[in-house]
């Protein structure tokens, strides 16, 4: 589950630099995602990813009675 947080955190650095490029004036950096789109969709994908990690995570640590 660690992995996948780290991952998913990973995905979410590079998001956000991604909504900087487009939010800058000039083109767009080159290799990076072309439409605000395509980055609203690789954020929520990364966001449903740490989420996912979260539960898991907080299922393992759930006391055991």
């Amino acid at each position: 589950m660690l992995r996948e947080l780290i991952a998913a955190r990973a995905q979410l650095r590079e998001t956000v630099t991604a909504l900087r490029a487009l939010a800058a004036t000039g083109p767009p950096a080159a290799g990076g995602p072309v439409t605000a789109a395509e980055v609203v969709a690789r954020a929520l994908a990364a966001v449903a990813r740490v989420d996912a990690a979260r539960v898991a995570v907080m299922r393992e640590r759930r006391p055991r009675s």
